[in-house]
């Protein structure tokens, strides 16, 4: 009877791993034919990763290639382009540092709104005029002016020390006008002759504190 028993669950457990190779081997077959859904791309964005503290890479970006058809290409964006959406952004963060949270709080609205966009289209005419080896030393400064400095942040060959821009605000006080905070830049084109204006904003009739406080 033992004898019997043993036999009969050989058998089964025969039958059973003979069916479930077969299954596998039928789900195979029957999912081989399907097609594979295509990876997801990116659209038409500028799309950086962060190398290190001081270094940005590009992935590659995608654009159709008319607007009556799905089909895109592949393009890589000009480092000159990466670099000035980076600074965009820097400028924007130097400056709320600079700021303090009592200045930030009344001109943040302002600033992006005018001043930012201006900022921008002058740093890319600056930055256009860079040649592909000047590109590898360019750096940025970190550390913005307190108390009554004007500094804001400089671009700066990391060479030869030289700035290529220096973007700064000035505390006015036209007369019977209150304070005003206005932004400028200067630049080498001009070997930081000229003083350009991107705006001024309108603090207030009492005395704005100190930057960074």
């Amino acid at each position: 009877m033992l004898h019997w028993m043993k036999r009969s669950l050989l058998v089964t457990s025969a039958l059973l791993s003979i069916g479930l190779v077969t299954s596998g081997h039928d789900y195979r077959e029957a999912h081989a034919e399907e097609p594979r859904l295509p990876k997801a791309t990116y659209d038409d964005r500028v799309n950086i990763y962060k190398v290190n503290e001081n270094e940005y890479g590009l992935f590659h970006s995608v654009i159709p290639t008319s607007t009556a058809t799905d089909k895109y290409i592949h393009r890589d964006v000009s480092s000159a382009d990466v670099f000035n959406s980076y600074v965009k952004q820097f400028a924007y963060d130097m400056s709320m540092l600079k700021f303090g949270d009592v200045i930030s709080d009344k001109i943040k609205e302002p600033f992006e709104e005018v001043i930012v966009p201006q900022l921008s289209e002058v740093l890319e005419e600056t930055t256009n005029h860079l040649t592909a080896e000047q590109w590898k030393t360019v750096k940025l400064s970190t550390k913005p002016a307190d108390g009554l400095g004007e500094k804001i942040f400089h671009l700066y060959n990391e060479e030869s020390g030289e700035d290529i821009f220096r973007f700064h605000v000035r505390r006015d006080q036209p007369p019977k006008k209150g304070y005003w905070f206005n932004f400028h830049y200067h630049t080498y084109l001009d070997k930081y002759e000229g003083h350009h204006s991107l705006g001024s904003i309108y603090w207030g009739k009492n005395s704005p504190p100190k930057w960074m406080s």
